[in-house]
């Protein structure tokens, strides 16, 4: 009985992170997206674009001369920054450098964090159920046609949600580099397929303002709840791989461990606000919902079975192991030695450590979902 746990338990983990998505980019061989689509020739929706902001002077003008540089016309642009209780020159630049008629500044004296900002700003703000809202982040530079491809897809009248491409910049760490390409190609096909994608990428998409729903209070994940919410009503969620932009990452080991121990925490609100989804695998949400997303959160509690019938079984090996392992990476790290499948490890397992303690979080409870904002280099 034992070991029928352990090969059911190794067969989870093989089917969340190798079987699933080789399954789906098979499937997703020779398909495309084939939705009817805007050309530039043509009257263009309009389009609310809310950024929150909490002390973002690094890169505020340039998120701000991407937006006003772009091929969309600008009568249709209309911008909305949440300054979240900015203590740096974030309004100043951004009053000294742009004098656009529809550039809007929203001051906050208290910090609300990410949702809040959201949500006030689109009821209070946005006023017309018409537009559509592109959701970024200050940090996410646009390319010159960013805007418009996340826009086109919208002449389909079930498109929902469309998410953006964004590439990385300035990741030190390798692996976590590898692991978001993972991630957009999951989604790429997901795309393809289902014509869905679990949720789009919390820096830059955009959706239809009168398919938003309230995040809720405390929420952490606001990104997944709003994409999360959007399927569920019966709309197409797609990624565009031709919304490329650019997402300025200079965060140390410490912020990014930090930053997904919030995730991990807020994906288990959402796990438990969604929680029929994952009961109901023979619809293609709840599939995908526990294909790609559930199994994965669940992995360190997989890991834990795994390590513990091993540590039964073969006690002296798997001790030796464990305590030989991190000692061997940390002097190949220390003579400049990188031993790929070593530090791939390492890092899987230090991601789920993260979840762990996400999961932990999660049970005693979140009381807010304000965060300290990532410091820019």
């Amino acid at each position: 009985m034992i070991w029928i746990v352990f090969l059911l338990t190794l067969f989870l983990l093989l089917y969340a992170y190798i079987f699933y998505p080789m399954l789906l980019q098979h499937k997703a061989l020779g398909k495309n997206i084939s939705f009817t689509s805007y050309s530039l020739s043509e009257e263009l929706p309009h389009v609310a674009i809310v950024i929150p902001v909490c002390n973002e002077e690094k890169v505020i003008k340039e998120k701000l001369d991407s937006i006003f540089n772009c091929s969309y016309p600008l009568d249709k642009l209309h911008v909305y920054i949440g300054l979240d209780n900015c203590t740096d020159a974030s309004k100043s630049i951004i009053t000294t450098n742009f004098n656009f008629p529809n550039l809007h500044i929203i001051e906050f004296t208290e910090r609300q964090g990410k949702p809040s900002v959201l949500n006030k700003i689109i009821a209070n703000n946005v006023t017309a159920e018409h537009h559509l809202l592109i959701l970024t982040d200050a940090n996410v530079i646009f390319n010159h046609n960013t805007i418009f491809e996340l826009v086109k897809y919208f002449k389909e009248s079930s498109i929902g949600l469309v998410d953006g491409n964004i590439q990385a910049k300035n990741i030190d760490n390798r692996h976590e580099f590898d692991y978001w390409n993972y991630e957009t190609l999951i989604k790429i096909n997901e795309s393809k397929l289902y014509s869905k994608i679990l949720g789009p990428s919390g820096a830059c998409y955009a959706i239809r303002k009168s398919l938003f729903n309230p995040i809720p209070n405390n929420f952490l994940v606001d990104d997944f709840y709003i994409g999360f919410s959007i399927i569920t009503q019966q709309n197409n969620a797609i990624i565009n791989v031709d919304a490329t932009c650019v997402e300025v990452s200079n965060t140390n080991w410490k912020q990014e461990f930090n930053r997904k121990v919030r995730i991990a925490a807020g994906n288990f609100q959402n796990l438990w606000f969604f929680k029929k989804y994952a009961f109901n695998i023979f619809s293609a949400i709840g599939f995908m919902f526990v294909s790609h997303k559930v199994i994965r959160w669940k992995t360190p509690f997989l890991l834990l079975i795994l390590y513990y019938i091993l540590l039964l079984e073969f006690t002296l090996f798997v001790l030796i192991v464990t305590f030989t392992l991190p000692i061997i990476d940390t002097v190949f790290r220390i003579f400049g030695v990188e031993f790929k499948p070593l530090r791939q490890f390492h890092y899987f397992i230090v991601m789920n450590i993260a979840v762990f303690i996400g999961f932990l979080k999660f049970c005693k409870g979140i009381k807010s979902n304000v965060w300290q904002p990532t410091t820019r280099n």
